[in-house]
């Protein structure tokens, strides 16, 4: 059996909401009546494109459609892009990011006739009051109508969404969330902090008294998640993600904390292959122009030798819950510095951030609040 980085994955962006919420930090537009086709025909030369440029490129492993909100997308254009990558097609699972607002029974049916294997539904909250903080389309009534028609149709893998830290929130507030999503037929549980600016999901390097309290308390939120989830059944397998069983957690996902390659397709899609790191355009012309002119207009090239691709290893596998062998990183990328790494490490071992044994390192239960400082303090 391949190791998990060897694997690879296709990701696609599609950059449209019905509304867009001020917290998420993804490229994403309200379309017009023209801009879905226009996306679809662009990102038909986009794959046509990688093709002809890649002709003995691997196997896909997996897929993921993420946005923006995917299943804004009628039956018919579902099924358009699905032909776009008929010969890249995931061999092991394919999530789709839906809405609540969104989802209907005829969308759900055709992603699964064309081959999805998991639904991730973007729940945030099962509060209609902080569904309004943090400026969601879709309601209650909307979430758990979505909830009903995603379990009636059997995907093996059913995925949702939380937010905590939103304006209001109490502890007690978001112990119901997490209650009512494990009373839902799901198997996997995102959880994020509410960041504005960041998107990540630890609440670290706050500067001010307020942030100070709000820190205080979205550290008491993740601790919530993690002991709530783990008393109905959820084990924690990385900082934000949880999963009823081992076959549960997202495959996508892992691989690319692995570090393994994929492609990203659309507007904003980022990409880890052949050696570099870097993003397409994240606006819809600008991305469309550079695929017509055959030169894919691209930012953050980031050139991945021993030293980039070990850091990152480093960084991304400690927020695995299983964390990373330091031995294997060293023979993976050899012409790396690994030495300038173990006293940071050993530090961080003696604040009880993270164990180290039998050159298996792993954060803390405490360590996974601080997990976005850590990183800062490992780079090189």
């Amino acid at each position: 059996m391949a190791n998990i980085f060897e694997k690879f994955g296709v990701y696609l962006h599609v950059p449209f909401c019905a509304k867009p919420c001020g917290y998420c930090r993804f490229y994403k537009k309200v379309p017009n009546h023209s801009d879905i086709q226009y996306y679809i025909d662009t990102l038909r030369n986009e794959v046509e494109f990688f093709k002809n440029q890649n002709t003995n490129v691997k196997p896909v492993n997996t897929m993921f459609w993420g946005g923006g909100t995917p299943s804004i997308l009628t039956p018919k254009q579902i099924e358009e892009i699905a032909t776009i990558f008929t010969d890249m097609l995931p061999t092991e699972e394919w999530t789709v990011e839906v809405s609540p607002s969104t989802i209907t029974q005829e969308k759900l049916a055709t992603f699964k006739s064309v081959g999805v294997t998991r639904i991730s539904l973007g729940v945030q909250s099962f509060s209609d009051s902080t569904l309004q903080h943090l400026g969601r389309a879709h309601s209650l009534e909307k979430t758990l109508k979505a909830i009903d028609l995603i379990g009636e149709s059997n995907f093996q893998h059913f995925s949702l969404d939380l937010i905590f830290g939103a304006s209001g929130q109490t502890e007690d507030d978001f112990r119901k969330d997490l209650e009512c999503a494990v009373a839902t037929p799901v198997d996997h549980i995102s959880a994020y902090c509410l960041e504005f600016e960041s998107g990540t999901s630890a609440c670290a390097g706050l500067k001010t008294d307020a942030d100070l309290e709000k820190n205080s308390l979205d550290a008491d939120l993740f601790l919530t998640t993690m002991d709530t989830l783990s008393e109905f059944g959820f084990t924690q397998y990385e900082i934000s993600n949880y999963a009823r069983t081992q076959q549960a957690q997202c495959l996508h996902n892992l691989s690319t904390w692995h570090m393994a390659e994929w492609i990203g397709f659309g507007p904003s899609g980022a990409s880890q292959f052949n050696g570099r790191r870097f993003r397409n355009a994240p606006m819809l012309k600008t991305w469309a122009n550079g695929i017509q002119n055959k030169s894919p207009n691209l930012e953050d090239i980031v050139l991945l030798d021993d030293e980039e691709m070990f850091s990152s290893a480093l960084i991304f596998g400690l927020r695995m819950n299983q964390g990373i062998n330091f031995n294997q990183l060293c023979q993976r990328f050899p012409n790396a510095d690994a030495l300038q790494y173990i006293q940071p490490l050993k530090n961080l071992e003696q604040e009880n951030l993270l164990t180290i044994t039998n050159n298996q390192i792993a954060l803390t239960k405490l360590g996974r609040l601080y997990a976005d400082s850590i990183a800062v303090e490992l780079l090189p």
